[in-house]
């Protein structure tokens, strides 16, 4: 079933004022010209890779609860945005050290497609640009095995999961009916007049 298009709308203006930068503490000049010239130099930085970067996929932040989830490859578009979440971090050696922790994203996937365990009317969260937004499932046929499958809106976001190839399946010895996959999946994501197709894994081995 084809996703109807999504109205294009224009992306937030960027606005920095200088106080309200979010530099680690070694690199913290204070409110003054060299920090405004530093919130310039950021601006000039970040307004082309917002425009080229589109919609990339980041970590759900997660929950108590371990759920199935989609997960696609880490991409070196992934690194501003583990830069950003790593700047909360006031000395700069716990700031390298969790860039370096990030970086192991290299090596594994990222989860950025779960309901965290919610009953199926209460939405799942994708997770992409740094932010996570609360989806709906949309009426359509369950698929057998990828519980996510089918469309999903909300918070502006359209959501839609098509199931590809079985990778793996694993079922219990002691109980036959307790089966887990994975799943090759095909991900679309519609936002704000962009559109990215993600290949990725749908997995509930958990």
């Amino acid at each position: 079933m084809p996703i109807p298009a999504m109205a294009p709308t224009s992306p937030p203006a960027l606005r920095c004022h200088p106080s309200a930068i979010p530099l680690p503490g070694w690199l913290n000049p204070g409110v003054g010209p060299m920090r405004t010239a530093i919130c310039a130099l950021l601006l000039l930085a970040v307004a082309p890779a917002i425009a080229s970067d589109g919609i990339v996929p980041t970590s759900d932040p997660g929950s108590d609860c371990v759920a199935a989830a989609i997960h696609a490859d880490w991409t070196p578009r992934n690194r501003r945005y583990d830069e950003a979440y790593c700047a909360v971090n006031e000395a700069r050696d716990a700031y390298e050290r969790c860039l370096r922790n990030a970086s192991m994203h290299k090596e594994k996937s990222i989860a950025f497609f779960t309901d965290r365990c919610n009953a199926e009317d209460e939405g799942a969260y994708v997770s992409f640009n740094g932010r996570t937004h609360h989806v709906r499932r949309q009426p359509g046929k369950p698929h057998r095995d990828v519980r996510y499958a089918g469309t999903y809106k909300g918070d502006g976001v359209v959501v839609r999961i098509v199931p590809r190839r079985l990778i793996e399946r694993h079922v219990d010895p002691s109980d036959p009916l307790d089966a887990t996959v994975r799943y090759a999946v095909d991900v679309e994501i519609r936002y704000g007049g962009e559109t990215a197709r993600i290949a990725a894994v749908y997995d509930d081995q958990r």
